[in-house]
């Protein structure tokens, strides 16, 4: 075989090649796609059964099962949300009502850790006043009673 007829034999294998890869690339977006349509008709249909639970329909006992597990965490996540205590403070700096929760103004970003000590200080301060103020009450009863 000349070098010209194995250069094309060799070109044609690539080609071959080349062709094949180009039909996988395509098959594979075909399955992508089929992939995409069970997705979206499984979550249709989540959504078709969760209506109907909601409207109080009953189901097999084992979808009937999970659905009053998904009840359960829907009621605890409400409890939860009810507890949590979401305050605000103001920057000491800007004055811009930021979460207590934050470390730094997120306007100018001064630091809110003075804020917290701040509030500790205040709150130990009380503390000591109402041990002030039931030591006092605690002599007076007692001298009342010693009376």
């Amino acid at each position: 075989m000349s070098f010209t007829g194995t250069f094309n034999a060799g070109m044609s294998s690539i080609a071959k090649s080349m062709k094949n890869s180009a039909d996988n690339y395509k098959l594979e977006g075909k399955i992508a796609e089929q992939k995409k349509i069970i997705k979206v008709l499984t979550k249709e249909i989540t959504n078709l059964v969760m209506v109907r639970l909601e409207a109080g329909d009953e189901m097999y006992p084992e979808i009937m099962e999970r659905y009053e597990a998904i009840q359960e965490a829907r009621e605890a996540i409400e409890a939860l949300k009810a507890e949590k205590k979401v305050t605000k403070i103001a920057c000491p700096e800007c004055g811009t009502k930021t979460s207590a929760d934050m470390c730094y103004c997120g306007k100018c970003g001064a630091s809110l850790r003075v804020v917290e000590e701040d509030e500790e200080e205040i709150e130990a301060e009380d503390a000591e006043t109402v041990e002030e103020t039931e030591s006092e009450e605690a002599s007076e009863t007692a001298e009342e009673t010693a009376e």
